[in-house]
């Protein structure tokens, strides 16, 4: 998964991302990751993420617009915990014998 671009959305950051679907644990390791970096740049929001059926796009939304060093920081470490999931998770198929 890939970063394509940042938006500044009223009080919120969304980094677009070009992923299809987050699995769960995907998305609890992210969670997992930023809640540290967050902490310790002291920013006490957290993030969530959003989907859009038009879009077809997931986006990470940071809960608030951090200063320039701070959100560089943020970018980076994002970056960094997204760059090994899958676009797409791979395709499982359940049969019931």
């Amino acid at each position: 998964m890939n970063i394509l671009r940042r938006e500044r959305a009223f009080v919120h950051t969304h980094f677009v991302t070009d992923c299809a679907y987050l699995p769960d644990d995907r998305a609890r390791e992210i969670r997992k990751h930023m809640a540290r970096v967050l902490d310790e740049l002291g920013i006490v929001v957290g993030i969530h993420f959003a989907a859009s059926r038009a879009e077809r796009r997931l986006r990470i939304v940071l809960e608030c617009i951090p200063a320039a060093a701070e959100m560089r920081r943020i970018e980076q470490e994002l970056a960094t915990a997204v760059k090994d999931i899958p676009r797409r998770p791979r395709k499982t198929r359940v049969t019931i014998e």
